[in-house]
């Protein structure tokens, strides 16, 4: 007996942005949750975000999810990075990460990709996560920054992702990710620019320096994404997971934040509020 087999209908473009969009409004509301919540809840939702980015990378680089020495290694020390953040020991932080970086190199030796890129992965996921983490134990208007950061990020890619689908134009890096339009470009940077400077109304930051800042972080999202994008098309993957709906995986959806972490960092952090 035979069987027609019928081919899976793919999801259109307008089901694409629509699940994109739900994700997205889904993150926000889990933010404004854990932050509601504060304390340990914010320091475990980014370590757990971090691992998941982590276990997403070794998946990525080693091509399978089976579990191998490099990848537990790779796994723990951004853990560590992320916890001990969260705990305000900073040293301990980067002196672990810097530790675990070496030792995942030596597991994974015999593999030339792996000994490189597993520990990558560690700075992949560790620093930015870190970083985040540390914003919101400073105090202050690091929380702020933080929330601000997170929503404008999330804002700016959905902005790009629907200008470049829909309004086309001149593709802003072909040769690392198609998809992307240099007017996706400009749409994300205006939509984070107008996002942050709607929330900032609200929080004790100095408007007039975020308002300096919130087009550099926007394309600093956008940057981000593509960086993503490189390491996706050296191995040969379209999403780093399947998790998320309308995005593939939470590194898909958190790419923006690779470099965005470290100039909301700056911009704490040396008082420009």
């Amino acid at each position: 007996m035979t069987h027609n087999s019928q081919p899976v209908a793919q999801p259109t473009t307008s089901e694409k942005l629509r699940s994109r969009v739900l994700t997205g409004l889904a993150a926000t509301v889990f933010g404004l949750i854990v932050f509601a919540v504060g304390g340990p809840l914010v320091q475990f939702a980014g370590m757990f975000i971090a691992l998941v980015i982590a276990y997403e990378w070794s998946g990525i680089i080693r091509g399978t999810n089976q579990p191998s020495i490099g990848t537990a290694l790779m796994l723990f020390g951004v853990g560590l990075g992320v916890f001990a953040t969260g705990y305000g020991a900073f040293w301990v932080a980067g002196i672990g990460t810097a530790v675990l970086c070496g030792l995942t190199a030596i597991a994974a030796w015999n593999n030339p990709v792996e000994r490189v890129w597993l520990p990558l992965g560690i700075l992949y996921a560790a620093v930015p996560w870190s970083l985040l983490v540390g914003l919101f134990v400073v105090g202050g208007i690091g929380p702020w920054v933080l929330f601000i950061g997170l929503s404008l990020v999330i804002n700016a890619d959905i902005a790009a992702y629907f200008a470049g689908k829909h309004l086309g134009g001149p593709k802003l890096a072909p040769k690392i990710s198609p998809k992307k339009t240099w007017i996706g470009l400009l749409m994300g940077v205006a939509a984070g620019y107008v996002v942050a400077q709607v929330m900032v109304t609200w929080s004790p930051i100095t408007s007039w320096t975020f308002a300096l800042a919130a087009p550099l972080l926007a394309a600093l999202s956008q940057v981000s994404d593509l960086l993503e994008s490189m390491v996706k098309r050296r191995f040969g993957v379209k999403d780093a997971g399947k998790l998320l709906p309308g995005h593939g995986g939470v590194m898909d959806r958190m790419d923006g934040m690779t470099l965005t972490s470290v100039a909301l960092a700056i911009f704490c952090w040396f008082g420009w509020s």
